[in-house]
């Protein structure tokens, strides 16, 4: 299977799987391209020695009145589900209801495009048949999606309703006891027919304690909010645009307030909810090869308040066209392997791709995976100075806010810190409510998207190290390492937005990353050279085997991550990395001439 991360500057709302790569130099007769300025926006970055987290304390509340309806509706259908003349019964029944409210305005030179207010309710019924030991929501073949009896996205009544949520919740449960069946009697088939290996399985489903917990959902006026930001995304748009070789551009301002409802038979109640607020700015344009390249800018929050002013966006957008525009005149990219250092975001993308998903629980119990880190507990997996924990509690590390923050899993379960690396040794790994040997319980970890079964997944996934140097420390450790190796030139990788990683027995267990912004740090002293069009791909166990040092500062990627239960908000907290070697391959692109028209102007003929 293919699990993949897309940076927040996306903005498709459903966006497709982007790739992780590293980019290498040109040809050394190439004049160099000149580089970008500096970025006059607050990096999200942290010192090392002076982190403080935010847990936020959320306000409670009586349990609403759909919380009681929903229980009540539980209660009635788990009594005949669960009864001895069904064949087979149900053991588990959690229902889970999901309103989302957004607010999407994107313009592209001054002018609208996208002015929309909307939103839904939708309905998660799980319905487990057989035992905890062997139920539907055993993999079979690798597969794990919708048609188990386990997530549905149905749509949900808006209204709180009595007799139409009633409805809505009977015909969901019928149709997903059904398809739980099904799957189960296949499931049964399946497992009597495969060889033994002498190990009892994991269970499917594991005891856990039931949690009791009424949040309120945060407020937002999304209508003040729409009324301030028009014109500001508007003006942002114009500012993008004005640039000859800009062949397209937006500005795009989205607000998200989800809130939740779950029970489940076990007794759990939980309610509660989210807000994310994002600005995008991009600009897309062609080199005269081709090549369609893009830079982004994103502006995350938690909050509304979170958004920046209007004059850092401006020149946020100016900065963006003058990187544009020297990338489009950078040379391409060369196949490559030596040292590079991977600065900022780029290293938390690295990590969240090549590390988390394979600490992912469910990984390391399905034949079809590839359990790259199964059976090595206790046992060193990257450099004694790299610590990995997974803490979906903190909301900010500083002042920067995380997306990857919530409080109560998809399954109901408490959020909780997990140390998965400590002093390079690989401690335990993400779980949900399907145990992982030799681990027997949730460490609230089971996220979903609606409409999409339960697997472990990445909260915030936070790198610190023990060992640290300071930026001008790991330019030179670079350098040295260029030596070193008897290269011409080393990458210095400034920025990635995206990533995927392969994690299947049928695919190589490989990696690829896609950076935006890479330079070749030449050992002669030469002055460094943007390059474009390079992918940076590898395999993990030699990749973790290649990381020598790491800086005095942590950088804060917060993204939408896509795998098996859907597209899910995250967070990647790393410093910078300085690997021994990487690999790049030069990036596949068109071969389509730029535009043959010239632009149109001030509207006029």
């Amino acid at each position: 299977m293919t699990d993949s991360m897309r940076a927040s500057a996306s903005l498709d709302r459903r966006a497709a799987a982007w790739p992780l790569v590293l980019a290498v130099g040109a040809a050394c007769h190439r004049p160099s391209a000149p580089a970008p300025p500096a970025r006059p926006w607050p990096e999200p970055s942290v010192a090392a020695e002076s982190w403080s987290v935010h847990r936020p304390q959320p306000r409670t509340t009586d349990p609403p009145v759909m919380a009681t309806w929903l229980a009540e509706e539980l209660d009635r259908h788990v009594q005949r589900l669960a009864a001895d003349d069904m064949d087979p019964p149900a053991h588990h029944l959690a229902y889970d209801v999901v309103g989302t409210e957004q607010l999407w305005i994107e313009a592209e030179a001054g002018v609208l495009l996208t002015d929309d207010l909307g939103g839904d309710r939708l309905l998660d019924v799980d319905v487990r048949v057989g035992s905890p030991e062997l139920d539907n929501g055993h993999a079979m073949g690798g597969e794990i999606g919708p048609g188990q009896g386990l997530g549905s996205g149905s749509p949900a009544p808006l209204d709180d309703v009595r007799l139409a949520l009633s409805q809505a919740v009977w015909a969901e449960t019928e149709r997903q006891y059904r398809q739980a069946i099904t799957a189960y009697a296949e499931i049964r088939s399946d497992v009597d027919l495969r060889a033994e290996d002498g190990e009892a399985p994991d269970p499917d489903f594991s005891s856990e304690a039931p949690v009791v917990a009424f949040l309120a959902p945060p407020e937002v006026d999304f209508a003040a909010i729409r009324t301030a930001m028009r014109p500001t995304i508007r003006r942002v748009s114009v500012v993008l645009a004005e640039e000859p070789r800009v062949l397209e551009s937006r500005a795009t301002l989205e607000v998200v307030r989800r809130h939740r409802i779950f029970v489940d038979s076990g007794g759990t109640r939980v309610t509660g909810g989210s807000v994310r607020t994002r600005i995008v700015l991009e600009v897309h344009g062609q080199a005269e090869d081709g090549m369609r390249l893009s830079r982004t800018a994103t502006f995350e929050g938690r909050t509304p308040d979170d958004l920046p002013d209007l004059d850092i966006l401006e020149e946020a957008a100016r900065v963006l066209r003058e990187e544009l525009v020297a990338l489009l005149d950078a040379p391409l990219a060369e196949p490559y392997t030596g040292p590079a250092l991977l600065d900022g975001r780029s290293a938390a993308v690295f990590f969240h791709e090549i590390v988390g998903h394979r600490l992912e629980g469910h990984r390391q119990k399905i034949d079809e995976e590839g359990q790259t880190l199964a059976g090595k507990v206790g046992k060193r997996i990257l450099p004694w100075f790299i610590d990995i924990v997974d803490d979906p509690t903190i909301d900010r590390i500083g002042d920067v806010p995380l997306w990857g923050h919530y409080l109560h899993d998809a399954e109901g379960m408490e959020a909780r810190r997990v140390e998965l690396v400590t002093r390079g040794k690989l401690q335990t790994f993400l779980l949900s409510r399907s145990p992982v040997g030799p681990f027997e319980h949730s460490n609230g970890h089971g996220r979903r998207e609606p409409g999409y079964p339960v697997v472990a997944r990445q909260g915030n996934l936070i790198v610190r190290a023990r060992k640290r140097l300071r930026r001008d420390q790991l330019r030179e450790a670079l350098l040295d390492e260029v030596r070193r190796q008897k290269k011409p030139y080393g990458l210095w990788i400034r920025e990635a937005e995206s990533g995927y990683t392969l994690t299947d027995r049928l695919g190589p267990q490989a990696f690829k990353v896609n950076p935006t912004l890479v330079y070749r740090v030449y050992a002669d002293g030469r002055p460094d050279e943007l390059i474009r069009g390079a992918d940076l791909v590898g395999t993990p166990l030699s990749a973790f085997e290649d990381i020598v040092a790491a800086g005095d500062r942590s950088v804060v990627f917060n993204g939408m991550c896509g795998a098996e239960s859907g597209w899910v908000p995250v967070s990647a907290v790393s410093p910078s990395i300085l690997l021994r070697s990487v690999e790049i391959e030069r990036a596949s692109h068109d071969r389509d001439r730029p535009p043959l028209l010239p632009p149109p102007k001030d509207g006029s003929p």
